[in-house]
Formats: structure tokens, C-alpha cells, sequence
């Protein structure tokens, strides 16, 4: 099989693998040295001038003057509490990764995304190139390291996200917060970006993590310069031709070659000059409609990816609506990489755990709609009461109501496909798929449903051999 070359032409080519598209549901961990004050504004907006809900842009905040994290930061702490002055608090000391693992693969999670280093330039594994990371200061252990291997044992797919493009805080260096050739907001005009020791810097870290941890794929964050700038070409054609060699799948989202994360991202413009990678990452953000290449949205249950310790119940995602997002991004031909934000000590708060555990009651009753699923004919039914998602598996269709219907549900199906009968109609229960009477008039197919079910947020419906025309 001939190699990858360092060119968007060629990068392009590269195929999703099957596995991540099977997958549906990831887990994102934010945790650094950001968990220790673990504050941000709960009513900011992302990116926003003075102040942001993302509470792992802490140490970017505090230095900036008239912002609410400043403020917060000199009542608590003082004015002379630098941010790596957090680094000796955070102790990690209740980490226990078998435990997390173990947790996410009860919910039903394909794959882990920890974040290898955020923008604070902290590396969470034993790096050759900073001395300014976990293993060394902190927590005093490979969390990288110890987490691919509790991951991995539990059959789930790892990765480490790098977020080393944009540095706010990276000791060794000149410029704002330690990054080089870089003024608030992006590159300084006609800077064009890092100067080339950073980005060798940069890169020197993300081949190591690479090297140590075989991640099944990179996650990226964003750039605030061209791919071009910051040889993410050269990286990406390594990955690619080290996975080829050892037979193994792997993915690369767009965020190497981009900026754009919110759901302006149009998947039909894969390798033209808007992204390029195997999958595009709206961030709190979803699509309207089926997207004909995959995608993966990402966000936190609450405001923030990071701990935030501000946040309330009030701030933080229902289980109905975490399971009615994820039906949603599902039948639009997403994943979600849903995050959780640990406390300092390496605790899942309790709220966002319970929201998973929702989650995942909720997938052992319906995951047959879920995993391993394509996107059918449409995502939506418009003719429905009550709002449908429909999804497509192994030459079934899955209608999943939102809301419960009532005695009957209406559905479109014939408008889409054609029907020779009523498909046999079976309502997934906690007792099992209990047999629905159905009938056809028209363009409508109305299913008489049971008693409602016992478990909760969504209703799946499996009708048989009802083909799928995409």
C-alpha cells in the first residue's frame, strides 16, 4: 500500500475506519492543573473578551485586566499567586483510572479522549522535552500513561488531545504568557504565527505522545495558524504511514488544518480549503440536518469542559436532554464526545456521573438503535406528534420517539420507502421488545404501543427489514 505524503491531496484520502463510526459515544477529559481553582464565570460567553464559562482557560483570564477570573482570582488567592503556583496543589490523589475506565465502559463508550496537554502547556505525561509536567511536578505520575493502559484493558479505543497550537501559558518562552510571536486574540499581523523553534518545540511533544501511547487518534485543538505554519502535514502523514505499517485503524479530526469549530463547519466541503481530516468537531454546537460525511460533536455537561466548581444543577445538561442530544446527533450521522471535567483529587464530580449513569440506563435498554447505526432516509419525521429520530442497523429501522406518544405513533415511513405490508413493530422495554400492531394508510404508518415503558428520555421502536434508501 503505497504512503501518505505530506499533502492535503493525498492526506485526504484517507478513510474514517469503521470503528469510530460504529463507536457513537466518547468520553472527553479535561483535568489539569486548571482544577484547582477551577472557576469561570458561569454566565460568559465562549471567547469572549474579558471572560469565558470554560474553566480551563483560567490561567489565560487571571492575567487579563478587568476580567471576572482576575478579580476572583486576587480575592481568593492574592495578587501574587502566580498560576504555577497551582501546580503543588494538585495531587491527584484519589485517581484511580482502573475506576474511570470501568465507569465509562458501563455507560457504553467506544473511546477516551483525556487531554494529553491543554493550552496551558502542561503536559500530563513523562515528557523528554518539559520538565514542567505531570510525572515530574504535581501529581508525580504518568496520567497519560496510566489511563491508555486502564482504557485499553476494558476494550475501548484511546487517545490524548493536544492543544499545543495555542499556548497561553508555556513557561521557557517569550511572548504573551510564554508563546511566542502571539498577541491576544491570534498571531501577531504579519507574524504569521509560532516562530519555528516553538512549533519544532510543539511538535517534538505531540511525536513523543504519539510514540509512547499509540493513540488510536489525534485530536487536535485549535490553531491559530495555518496547518502549513505548523507542519501538521508532516505529523499527520507520519500517523497515517506508522498506523498503515502495524495494520491499525486510526483517525484524525479537522482542527489541525482550521480554526472554524463552531457548526458553520459544512462536512460536503471535505478537502477544499475550509477543513481537512477524517471527521469535523462542532463545539456546543450540532447540525440541522444529516450530514453525509461523520462528524463528532463535543461539549461538557455543564458550561465548561474544565471543573467548575461555580456551576450549579441549573448549569449542568438534564439527563433527558443528554440522551435526546445524543438520539439527535446520532441520526444526523455524528458521535458525541461527551466530557467530564474531574475534580484536583481525581474525583468525577457526582453530578456529572450522574448524568451518565442516566445516559447509560438509557443505552441498555435502546443501544441496538445506536451503535453500529447509519443514518436512514431522514433524520426527523415531520409528520410525528411527537419528535422522532430515525436510525438505520443491520437492514432494520429504529424510530426513537423523544417524548412518549401516547397509544399510538405516526409515522412517515412509507413516504421515504416503499412497504409491500406493515413491518413488524417491536417497542424496546427493560423486559425486552415487546410486539406492536401496526397499519399502513398511505404515506402513514401508525403503530399502536404498550403500556409506557419503565425507563425514561426516549422510546425506541425496531421495524423490521424496513430498508434504508441512503
Amino acid at each position: 500500500m503505497p504512503g501518505y505524503d505530506p499533502t492535503w491531496e493525498s492526506l485526504d484520502s484517507h478513510a474514517l475506519p469503521e470503528w469510530f463510526r460504529d463507536a457513537k459515544l466518547g468520553i472527553f477529559i479535561h483535568w489539569g492543573v486548571y482544577s484547582v481553582p477551577a472557576w469561570a464565570p458561569t454566565d460568559a460567553d465562549i471567547g469572549g473578551e474579558t471572560a469565558s464559562p470554560y474553566a480551563e482557560w483560567y490561567p489565560y483570564y487571571m492575567y487579563e485586566e478587568e476580567s471576572p477570573t482576575r478579580e476572583y482570582h486576587e480575592e481568593t488567592y492574592g495578587e501574587d499567586v502566580e498560576y504555577a503556583d497551582f501546580v503543588d496543589e494538585w495531587d491527584a490523589e484519589e485517581f484511580d483510572p482502573d475506576e474511570w475506565a470501568s465507569f465509562f465502559e458501563d455507560v457504553g463508550a467506544g473511546y477516551v479522549v483525556l487531554t494529553g496537554e491543554h493550552h496551558d502547556g502542561f503536559p500530563l505525561w513523562d515528557s523528554h522535552y518539559a520538565k514542567y509536567n505531570a510525572a515530574e511536578m504535581g501529581p508525580e505520575r504518568d496520567l497519560v500513561g496510566d489511563l491508555a493502559d486502564a482504557v485499553r484493558e476494558y476494550g475501548l479505543k484511546f487517545a490524548a488531545s493536544y492543544h499545543a497550537n495555542y499556548n497561553y501559558y508555556q513557561p521557557g518562552f517569550e511572548g504573551q504568557f510564554g508563546h511566542p510571536d502571539f498577541e491576544k486574540g491570534g498571531p501577531i499581523e504579519d507574524a504569521g504565527g509560532p516562530g519555528p523553534e516553538y512549533v519544532d518545540f510543539m511538535n517534538a511533544k505531540h511525536r513523543e505522545l504519539i510514540r509512547k501511547y499509540d493513540p488510536d487518534l489525534l485530536w487536535f485543538d485549535v490553531p491559530k495558524a495555518e496547518g502549513d505554519h505548523l507542519n501538521a502535514k508532516e505529523l499527520i502523514a507520519d500517523y497515517y504511514n506508522r498506523a498503515d505499517e502495524r495494520g491499525k485503524d486510526v483517525a484524525v479530526n479537522d482542527r489541525a488544518s482550521t480554526d472554524a469549530i463552531g457548526p458553520t463547519i459544512d462536512p460536503e466541503n471535505r478537502g477544499t480549503e475550509e477543513y481537512h481530516g477524517d471527521f469535523v468537531t462542532p463545539e456546543y454546537a450540532t447540525f440541522d440536518d444529516i450530514r453525509a460525511e461523520p462528524w463528532e460533536g463535543n461539549r461538557g455537561i455543564g458550561h465548561s469542559f474544565g471543573y467548575n466548581a461555580a456551576e450549579d444543577e441549573d448549569d449542568h445538561l438534564s439527563a433527558e436532554e443528554l440522551v435526546h442530544s445524543f438520539v439527535d446527533i446520532v441520526s444526523k450521522n455524528g458521535n458525541l464526545l461527551i466530557n467530564v471535567g474531574p475534580k484536583a483529587d481525581g474525583t468525577i464530580p457526582e453530578i456529572q456521573k450522574d448524568r451518565l449513569r442516566a445516559l447509560g440506563d438509557w443505552i441498555d435498554v435502546n443501544g441496538e438503535a445506536i451503535f453500529g447505526s447509519r443514518p436512514w432516509a431522514v433524520a426527523e419525521d415531520e409528520s410525528s406528534a411527537v419528535e422522532v429520530r430515525y436510525t438505520h442497523c443491520d437492514g432494520d429501522l429504529y424510530a426513537t420517539a423523544l417524548d412518549w406518544p401516547g397509544d399510538e405513533l405516526e409515522l412517515s415511513v412509507p413516504a421515504h420507502v416503499e412497504l409491500a405490508a406493515a413491518p413488524d413493530a417491536e417497542l424496546l422495554t427493560d423486559e425486552g421488545a415487546q410486539a406492536c400492531e401496526n397499519s399502513l394508510d398511505g404515506d402513514m404508518l401508525t403503530v399502536s404501543l404498550p403500556a409506557e415503558p419503565d425507563h425514561d428520555h426516549g422510546y425506541a421502536i425496531r421495524l423490521t427489514g424496513v430498508d434504508n434508501p441512503r
